[in-house]
């Protein structure tokens, strides 16, 4: 069955917009790193280099888009409890629901950390590792030599990973435990925030940002607090948002949040416009900031809120393959590396590994690498993947997220108790207060 409908579709759709922009970028990476800059190396400009039209290669941005939408889903509940005078009630979920988030996070990524080494163990990614694409080739291990040394890489994995930020099997998992501490970020400034007046936690929120601006963090930080932001303002007006402001400003806030989002991550000197924006930023980043984040990052928040205050924006995202998308996004999220090394790999490398057989050589037994099929190849493997991509995310959300949720639930009765004895718990703890 279909995962059941949310509110706030618009926030489901700019989910799905971030997470195919993700997988367009990685797919890029793999076999047409030169979009990656504002033109060709040679000098060349291709249609698809010019801004707006690179969004499909943005994948920063995406990633800066995740991170708002962490900061906002992660804290709207608890803000409009604040409003309708819950704080006490808030104040005594903060420490479950921090468990069940993080919970919630971190199982479906260790499944997904133990399927992709499985595939590495069975030898899927053998093909990979003779790819033409040096990015695949990277991001492709080989299997362990001994069946000891595959169960030690297995247990570093999962829990090294979760300090480094580095796994074996999957290097875009990099993230993932940037998101587990945006969560417990929001949580604290939850924390802080309970009984202030709501004035006061928007304007904590714009100097946590700032500070968070001169800290130079801007990957995670600067657009956590925005998508809380967010949340506040959300709290206050809801769909009167969209009538705030003109419509025309909204326009220009969305057309200008994804024209910084265009920015290329290599070579911005290459290209006017490029490096217009870059010098322009140098007089507001941080000195040694990464200048692609910023940009990037402040594309992401001001399209974001062009959205929120736009009627059209939301109804545009509120449609119902983008909602769908976004629903499945984190199965997207963890499948599609592994996918991309395996199903796609075979599709684009085929014909070449027909002509030089399974683990190709040259007179000197060095490898000899695979190369790429043609357009046609492309145009008939593209769809197909991202069709296999897209049921195997379902599949997901049918067969591994229900047990998943069941589990984190569980540990949470255990931790906490039934929801009577938590809260007989809260009251006690709450007249505690109260007395002293």
């Amino acid at each position: 069955m279909a995962p059941p409908t949310r509110a706030d579709n618009w926030i489901d759709g700019l989910r799905g917009f971030a997470a195919l922009t993700v997988v367009t970028y990685h797919i890029c990476s793999c076999f047409a790193d030169w979009l990656n800059s504002p033109a060709t190396e040679n000098g060349d400009v291709y249609l698809i280099q010019y801004p707006f039209f690179r969004l499909v290669s943005s994948g920063r941005a995406a990633v800066a888009l995740f991170f708002i939408l962490t900061g906002y889903v992660n804290s709207f509940h608890s803000i409009k409890q604040i409003r309708n005078g819950d704080q006490s009630l808030v104040l005594s979920k903060l420490s479950k629901n921090t468990l069940i988030r993080a919970g919630k996070l971190i199982v479906p990524t260790n499944i997904a950390i133990c399927f992709t080494w499985l595939v590495c163990q069975l030898r899927g990614y053998t093909l990979a590792n003779y790819a033409g694409s040096n990015w695949i080739r990277v991001v492709s291990p080989p299997p362990g030599p001994t069946f000891g040394d595959a169960i030690k890489g297995l247990g570093r994995n999962l829990f090294m990973f979760w300090h480094e930020g580095d796994s074996q099997y999957d290097r875009t998992y990099w993230t993932i435990p940037y998101f587990l501490k945006g969560s417990l970020l929001v949580y604290l400034t939850l924390l802080a925030t309970t009984f202030m007046r709501p004035r006061f936690s928007k304007l904590l929120l714009v100097f946590l940002f700032l500070f968070a601006w001169s800290g130079k963090q801007a990957l995670m930080e600067i657009n956590i607090y925005a998508g809380m932001f967010l949340a506040e303002l959300n709290a206050d007006h809801g769909l009167k948002a969209t009538s705030l402001i003109p419509w025309p400003v909204s326009i220009v806030m969305m057309v200008t949040g994804l024209y910084l989002s265009s920015f290329p991550e290599e070579h911005a000197e290459w290209m006017p416009w490029s490096l217009k924006l870059h010098n322009m930023a140098g007089y507001f980043v941080p000195d040694q900031g990464e200048v692609n984040r910023y940009i990037t990052s402040c594309g992401a928040i001001l399209f974001v809120f062009g959205v929120f205050f736009s009627r059209g924006g939301r109804r545009v995202l509120s449609f119902p393959f983008l909602n769908f998308i976004g629903r499945v996004s984190f199965p997207i999220y963890l499948l599609h590396n592994t996918l991309i090394r395996t199903i796609l790999s075979w599709m684009i490398y085929r014909q070449s590994i027909n002509e030089k057989g399974l683990y190709p050589v040259d007179q000197e037994d060095k490898p000899v690498l695979y190369e790429a099929g043609g357009d046609v190849t492309f145009a008939f493997a593209m769809p197909i993947f991202y069709a296999i991509l897209i049921v195997f995310a379902y599949l997901w959300t049918v067969y591994v997220d229900p047990p998943c949720g069941r589990l984190v639930s569980w540990a949470g009765k255990q931790v906490f108790g039934e929801d009577e004895e938590l809260q007989g718990i809260r009251d006690r703890a709450l007249d505690g207060i109260l007395k002293t």
